[in-house]
């Protein structure tokens, strides 16, 4: 039982290494926080069972013999040191301060897009979407999306789904495809690619969203302002009069024309709409084509959205 638990410590630490150290210096990965999170469930349980058959040492230790004063001051000091290095990380002081803000995520923060909590994502077949949206008030209302692609469509187009207020201010990124989401020059298809190139539209709305223009640099002309509300929960509201403007932008990689040559980005993406009144009646409203990044394309989809 022993070797087992000290081999089992061996690689359940190494797998919490390799991941911490991923994560540490590269964008959020689903798959490497999963094993993360594996890793230190098991370790945890390792430990465990590494405390139970230690138990007479520590009890030896610390209540007999001529080293129990010294023992006790030991484990007083580690205490107190572990203590210490968890409140400076509660409230982001020096030491942990420092190794943060040399973390991808920190250095890269102005990039990184997370849409709100309150949003939900599913994929119930391969060429389909469906991204709900919830209201902070339980009682409130919600939006449901549901994104329909035709089975044959190879390689499947990037997404962004945002609502926008009806003057054309961002309000809330809903949806944003998870390899775009951690970097201005993200791999598309394995090849660096401007974030700005591959969804302009989208980009160019969270350019006035953040204030941060793609290239890293501060808009002085963009960013909130007094007066707009960087939520969807208000406009949510019924009876009040609201509208405002679901927008998805869609495009698909490597498809090329006589008009758009480029092998990866081929043509421009495009842009459906709808306008949500949120007192209308009929809950159901369907996406048109009313824009574009550049040129024209026609890709096989059908958008719909459920108010409820």
């Amino acid at each position: 039982m022993r070797h087992l638990v000290n081999f089992g410590l061996l690689f359940s630490f190494s797998a919490l290494a390799a991941t911490g150290t991923l994560a540490y210096f590269q964008p959020f990965s689903l798959s490497v926080t999963n094993i993360h999170v594996i890793a230190g469930f098991v370790t945890l349980v390792l430990v465990i069972l590494h405390i139970v058959a230690r138990v007479p040492y520590f009890r030896n230790r610390i209540a007999k013999g001529k080293y129990r004063v010294s023992a006790r001051l030991q484990v007083l000091m580690i205490g107190i040191a572990c203590g210490f290095l968890v409140y400076t990380a509660i409230y982001n002081l020096p030491p942990a301060s420092w190794l943060i803000e040399n973390s991808y995520e920190h250095k890269n923060s102005a990039q990184i897009v997370r849409s709100s909590n309150l949003v939900g994502f599913d994929q119930p077949a391969p060429h389909r979407k469906w991204i709900v949206r919830k209201s902070q008030d339980g009682n409130g209302s919600g939006l449901s999306i549901n994104l329909s692609f035709r089975e044959d469509l190879n390689p499947m187009p990037s997404i962004a789904v945002w609502a926008e207020s009806t003057i054309g201010s961002m309000i809330e990124t809903l949806f944003l495809e998870q390899s775009l989401a951690y970097s201005e020059v993200p791999l598309w298809e394995d090849y660096r690619t401007q974030r700005s190139h591959i969804l302009p539209l989208w980009r160019h709305r969270y350019t006035l969203f953040s204030g941060i223009s793609p290239s890293g640099e501060i808009d002085a002309v963009s960013g909130a302002t007094e007066a707009h509300r960087f939520a969807l929960d208000p406009y949510l509201q019924s009876g009040k009069g609201n509208e405002f403007v679901l927008c998805v932008e869609i495009n698909v990689p490597k498809d090329s024309s006589d008009d758009f040559p480029d092998p990866l980005l081929g043509q421009p993406s495009l842009l459906y709409t709808c306008l949500v009144d949120v007192d209308r009646d009929d809950p159901y409203y369907l996406f048109e084509l009313t824009g574009h990044g550049g040129g024209m394309q026609f890709p096989p989809v059908m958008f719909s959205m459920i108010w409820k």
